[in-house]
């Protein structure tokens, strides 16, 4: 006869086997619970980014006579996952996926837009594929919409990007997109943190604009107010190398505070800042 401790010892035992077993199932139920399936109509949201792949001869090497593959890819708003299938492999925190579109749709005049697009999800299987997933467009891509963005920049992004441009373009010494990293908006004041792109969605051709290294990082920074009904630049750098709000001073932040939402130095953030200051007693 099995001593009465050790039967509880063989019978914790037994019991702690499936719980470990249920436990892991649990864990993987867990870890593909929201994961796309492949060939099912979904909607991703991103920034449309349209880029060159270096093809042969030399895939780069010589690009004056390397053939070139232009291709639209959407570059998500937050990672993706797949769930696995007899022809398409699972994958995780995936954040860029190629757009193949269909009919007559044209993806650089989308070229640095937010967008969403429709279609079906499939899994990179040439080397023509330059990201592991790949979506089929079931249509023409549409400007992103999110509920949670502020009024004001809904209604005032378009105005505020036709002034931007003209300016931009004399300086760059060509015609621009706008690629919008950050848009805010109050009370008449606005702040546009971007990119300046190419109006096919690539590369500016930086030895055209005044006052720009070739070899530096470039952010776009753009301070606007609105007068008599117009957005006005009063600030504008088209090619800083560093954030240039990185050296505002408590004595500069005089626009609205929620124009500064988003925005740090490296030591606090600005829009608290700005919001501690007027708080202020004098």
């Amino acid at each position: 006869m099995i001593p009465k401790n050790k039967r509880f010892a063989c019978l914790h035992q037994w019991v702690a086997v499936p719980l470990t077993l249920f436990a892991l199932h649990a864990s993987a139920v867990s870890a593909v619970k929201g994961c796309l399936n492949y060939d099912k109509p979904l909607n991703l949201s991103g920034i449309v980014e349209i880029r060159v792949f270096f093809g042969s001869p030399n895939f780069g090497e010589n690009p004056e006579t390397d053939k070139r593959d232009i291709q639209g890819v959407l570059f998500l708003d937050k990672p993706i996952c797949t769930l696995g299938g007899d022809f398409n492999e699972a994958e995780k925190d995936q954040i860029e996926v190629t757009l193949i579109p269909t009919g007559s749709i044209n993806l650089s005049s989308f070229a640095g837009q937010h967008v969403t697009a429709s279609g079906n999800l499939s899994h990179a299987h040439t080397g023509h594929h330059n990201t592991a997933l790949l979506l089929e467009l079931s249509g023409v891509p549409t400007p992103y919409i999110n509920d949670n963005t502020p009024e004001p920049v809904k209604t005032e992004r378009k105005p505020i990007l036709d002034a931007i441009r003209p300016v931009a373009a004399s300086k760059a010494g060509q015609e621009v997109r706008i690629k919008v990293d950050r848009l805010n908006v109050s009370n008449e004041w606005a702040v546009l943190v971007g990119q300046l792109l190419a109006t096919d969605g690539g590369d500016l051709n930086w030895r055209l604009a005044k006052d720009c290294e070739a070899d530096l990082d470039k952010m776009l920074w753009v301070v606007l107010n609105k007068s008599s009904s117009q957005w006005h630049v009063k600030v504008m750098d088209i090619c800083s190398p560093e954030p240039p709000y990185w050296y505002l001073e408590d004595k500069d932040l005089t626009m609205p505070c929620e124009v500064y939402a988003g925005l740090n130095n490296g030591e606090k953030d600005l829009e608290e800042r700005c919001r501690i200051l007027r708080n202020k007693p004098y």
